[in-house]
This record gives C-alpha cells, structure tokens and sequence, in this order.
C-alpha cells in the first residue's frame, strides 16, 4: 500500500500545486480586474467631479446674471421712481404759477396756434377768478380746468393741460432729468 500511499500523495501534491496556480493566477486576475474597475469608478468620479464643477460655474453664472438684473432693474426702478417724483413736484409747481406766469404760458400757447377770434380760453378756477372774462382778445370760457390752460376753437379743443403736456413730453423728460441728475 505504499506505493498507494505514494500515489494518492502525488496527486494530491500535484492537486494542491495547481490549486496554488489556479489561486495565484485567480489573485492576478483578480487584482487586474480590480484595478481596471478602479480605474473605471475614478474616471466616473472625475467626469462626474467635472459635470457638477460645470453645473456649479453654470449656476454660479445664472445667479449671477439673476443679480444683475433685479440690480439693474431695482435701479431702473428707483430712477423712474425718481423721474415720478420730480414730474409730480414740476405738476404741483406749475399749478400754482403766478398770475405773471400764467399769462405768459397762455400766450405762448396762443402764439404757437393758428386759431379764430371766436375762440374761447379755458382757465383753471383761480386763474379765471384772477384774470376775468377776456385776455389777449380772447372770451374767457365758463368752463375750467384743472391746470394750465384748453383753447376751444369751434369743436376742436386744443390741450394745454399741465399734466397732459408732461405726460405728452414724458420721454424727454425723463431723459432731461436722469440727464441732469447723473450725468
């Protein structure tokens, strides 16, 4: 039986040699395959990395952009804010011109139109209590208005309003006052 004994332990020394290559080439395929995946997670991660470093600066950007903006237009708004502000302070002071003033509104306004002798002026309260029934030639109309002066010539009435004059030359004035204001 020895040579049984000698036998069986030839194979099994023959069994475990290439169970240690079998394991030593299984660790190598292993620690390839391992690299290769590490390899491939770390290029994910970086792409990855990359993408959310993109989308960071892209986000930055709009933010940045969106800030921009609401800044520019809570600028815009202040200065229209600011253009209101001094258009409803010029209404208020024209309103309450002098009667000297007023006059020489009227009658540059009278100057610029080719108008009928039948023509009437229509004045505001205060101005019309002031001047009474006739300037310039002109028939004081019953009729008032709240500033400034309204010719009325036949059907047509021609506007000279205060506030319908600014709102009318709204645009350059606006453009005059941020002018002046800034520059």
């Amino acid at each position: 039986m020895s040579s049984l004994d000698n036998l069986v332990a030839e194979i099994l020394q023959q069994a475990e040699k290439e169970a240690n290559r079998i394991l030593v080439k299984v660790k190598a395929e292993n620690l390839e395959f391992t690299e290769n995946e590490n390899k491939k997670i770390q290029k994910e991660i970086e792409n990855i990395q990359w993408k959310t470093n993109e989308e960071a600066i892209s986000l930055k950007e709009r933010i940045i952009s969106n800030a921009n903006l609401k800044s520019r237009d809570m600028v815009l708004q202040a200065k229209e804010e600011l253009v209101d502000k001094v258009l409803k302070m010029t209404l208020e002071r024209l309103k309450n011109l002098d009667s000297d003033s007023y006059l020489d509104f009227v009658e540059n306004a009278l100057k610029t139109l080719n108008i009928s002798k039948n023509a009437e002026i229509i004045l505001t309260k205060k101005m019309k209590d002031v001047l009474g029934k006739e300037i310039f030639g002109y028939k004081v109309s019953d009729d008032i208005v709240e500033s400034g002066c309204n010719i009325k010539d036949g059907n047509v009435i021609y506007n000279n309003e205060f506030s319908s004059l600014l709102e009318f030359n709204k645009e350059d004035l606006e453009r005059e006052i941020l002018k002046k204001i800034f520059g």
